[in-house]
């Protein structure tokens, strides 16, 4: 009986160890995270800039009134591009599809 136990101490002690030396690492090496650069509301567009990597800078704008996600990219400040415009109740319609294991 005292062997189980000092067994599932072994166990226990080797699973945080692992653990935290998992968390050792993450912390060392990073985690890259996700960034909005700017969010910004005016009237019916809220707008949020973020880095598009080598497609520069990418512009999402969602517009109140008409329910779309439109998306641009901006390069170096001088020129802006619509990169796509999507409706947003499709776009929640087909992930809730998605969800549920419906297929269009």
């Amino acid at each position: 009986m005292e062997q189980t136990q000092q067994k599932a101490a072994r166990v226990t002690l080797s699973i945080t160890a692992a653990i935290l030396g998992g968390l050792i690492l993450l912390q060392t090496v990073g985690i890259p995270n996700a960034s909005a650069h700017m969010v910004s509301k005016t009237g019916a567009y809220t707008g949020m800039t973020a880095n598009g990597g080598s497609t520069g800078e990418l512009l999402f704008v969602i517009d109140d009134r008409n329910e779309d996600l439109l998306v641009y990219s901006v390069q170096q400040a001088r020129s802006v591009e619509l990169r796509a415009r999507e409706s947003l109740p499709e776009l929640f319609s087909i992930a809730r599809n998605q969800a549920l294991g419906v297929r269009p």
